[in-house]
């Protein structure tokens, strides 16, 4: 599933291509997508490409008739595609679930898996998760310690809550805790101040290196211009259970947490 990197770099991308443009029209392809509001969205401009945690969100604006603003949010899920038309991508024509035809130019959604969704809102708080964007002005170190106090739960399981840090997932979180040199089985709510200080330093940076390289790619994950993420080739720990840590050259451990792979190494990460 795409984490907070990939999405934030689909953002990016489309906002040159969206920003300005005017729905003209919009045909859903997929009886399983939600299609409330879809009727009030042509005619209006898209004011803004943005990200709220792991989705992408269109801030559109009102029209002729009807002056509220609306929101279109995007989540991609496990293999969800959000392309311009004038992209060639070789994506198959039978998993295109929906198609937004603009003033100049379309925006496709692309699913194979058909997890994906898309969901028309009439306000920005109904769009807004529970937890705090990682990137986002709100985190602090203070709002870290704050978050952490008192949690037994491990802290990598308490990473990829989405109630506290929003768009963190597997593959970041490994490569997070590796960096901040940190057991993965920690309890949260037994970091120290040092540490603390350690971990939402790398949490910024790790997210920011892997936006620069376009997010990661294993499987399925590709960009709004059909091309797949580079920064798997820059990860410390990360599925390289037995391999040499690239700091100690002991071999790299896997375990299981709440159903989830972790991967670290015991000797750097007290």
């Amino acid at each position: 599933m795409p984490e907070l990197p990939e999405v934030e770099t689909i953002v990016r991308q489309l906002q040159p291509e969206l920003e300005g443009r005017k729905i003209v029209s919009i045909e859903i392809f997929d009886p399983k997508l939600e299609t409330r509001g879809i009727s009030k969205l042509p005619g209006r401009k898209i004011l803004a490409v943005t990200r709220i945690g792991k989705q992408v969100c269109l801030e559109l604006s009102g029209r002729e008739g009807d002056n509220k603003k609306l929101w279109l949010l995007f989540h991609l899920r496990m293999t969800g595609r959000l392309i311009t038309g004038r992209c060639k991508t070789g994506q198959n024509r039978k998993h295109l679930r929906a198609c937004i035809l603009l003033d100049r130019g379309s925006l496709l959604f692309y699913d194979m898996r058909r997890f994906g969704r898309l969901l028309v809102l009439g306000s920005f708080q109904e769009a807004q998760p529970e937890g705090i964007d990682p990137l986002s002005g709100r985190f602090t170190g203070r709002k870290l310690a704050e978050l952490t106090s008192g949690s037994a739960q491990e802290i990598k399981p308490w990473l990829l809550r989405q109630d506290r840090l929003v768009g963190l997932g597997n593959i970041y979180a490994s490569e997070i805790l590796f960096a901040s040199g940190i057991d993965p089985r920690r309890q949260a709510g037994s970091l120290t101040t040092e540490e603390l200080r350690r971990l939402h330093r790398q949490i910024r940076r790790i997210l920011q290196l892997a936006i620069g390289k376009c997010g990661t790619t294993f499987s399925n994950f590709q960009d709004s211009r059909g091309r797949t993420g580079s920064f798997q080739r820059f990860l410390s720990v990360y599925r390289k259970a037995g391999q040499p840590c690239p700091r100690c050259s002991r071999p790299v451990q896997w375990i299981v947490q709440q159903r989830r792979s972790t991967f670290f190494c015991p000797a750097c990460q007290k």
